[in-house]
């Protein structure tokens, strides 16, 4: 808002900074556990893909870890200690992982009709952009759905 100043200038304020440390903090979290989730994740995959194939390999691969992602992004991102709500949290956990399955095999499959024998390192690189795909929402839907009763209201 403008105002004078000594000299009858005109001086702005500038607006106080918006700050969202909550979502930092929550954005840093899910960062941490994407990693950690994606690396094992590829691990499965890889360990799994020659014996199942690679879309077996992939949904096998994303149902552990949706468990683990679920669980470590309750402790990690959102703070939520205990066994309150455990199994919802878990089962919307599954709902949200069944969007990054979609994701992930639709793009194996589109990749297997363009590159019938792709290498595993293009495998790779295809679910892995699934995954940074589906993360974007996956955060959304743990933030606004899962665990909304912990915003503010």
């Amino acid at each position: 808002m403008p105002h004078t100043v000594a000299g009858g200038a005109l001086a702005t304020q500038s607006p106080p900074r918006r700050s969202h440390p909550v979502l930092r903090a929550q954005l840093r979290g899910f960062a941490t556990v994407a990693v950690i989730c994606t690396v094992t994740s590829m691990l499965i995959f890889a360990g799994l893909r020659q014996s199942t194939g690679t879309l077996a390999a992939n949904a096998i691969s994303l149902v552990l870890c949706s468990i683990l992602n679920t669980e470590l992004n309750r402790r990690i991102s959102f703070g939520v200690r205990g066994s309150h709500l455990w199994w919802q949290d878990q089962r919307r956990g599954l709902w949200v992982m069944l969007l990054a399955l979609a994701m992930t095999s639709g793009s194996l499959w589109v990749l297997g009709a363009a590159w019938p024998h792709a290498p595993i390192v293009a495998e790779l690189v295809v679910i892995t952009l699934g995954n940074v795909a589906s993360a974007i929402t996956r955060f959304i839907l743990l933030r606004y759905w899962i665990f909304r009763r912990l915003r503010p209201t």
